[in-house]
């Protein structure tokens, strides 16, 4: 098994980028992807899109939950609006309310509001849980993909 900072170096390395070179394109430093690649920080979803745009990877691919680099159907742009109407359907079919939600993430009902309401996009590390409890892709919580689950369950991290 291998982590996400273990992840993300194997495929910029996999595709002969430096730090600086996939830096420049994600508008972060050099050092930002160093500490990404040492799971200093958790690389957010908005970063985590252009990288798989820059590489033309699923996110899900990139976060090792699917083996499956792309899908036929991917999207360049996360979309605040589809990723609320997920966040939505995601609550019904689990039968949560917001609190359930929000304690289940270890947040509040007020950012799991603002979830809902497209007012700001999930974390990283709530779209993971997400997966990790539900299977849900992560590209199909964002907009990004019509795949909503991950078929094969997979747990490449640590």
């Amino acid at each position: 098994m291998i982590n996400l900072g273990e992840r993300i170096k194997y495929i910029r390395e996999t595709y002969d980028t430096t730090q600086e070179e996939l830096g420049k394109y994600l508008s972060v430093s050099k050092s930002s992807i160093s500490h990404y690649e040492k799971n200093d920080r958790i690389i957010p979803l908005k970063k985590l899109s252009l990288m798989s745009n820059y590489y033309d990877l699923s996110i899900d691919y990139i976060l090792g939950i699917t083996k499956i680099k792309k899908y036929q159907d991917s999207k360049k742009n996360i979309s605040l609006m589809i990723t609320a109407e997920r966040i939505q359907k995601i609550l019904q079919e689990q039968n949560m309310s917001n609190v359930a939600l929000a304690k289940e993430l270890h947040t509040t009902e007020s950012c799991i509001r603002k979830y809902k309401t497209g007012q700001t996009l999930i974390l990283t590390t709530f779209a993971l849980e997400l997966y990790y409890k539900y299977n849900y892709s992560i590209d199909w919580i964002i907009g990004k993909a019509e795949n909503k689950k991950i078929k094969e369950k997979q747990k490449i991290f640590n």
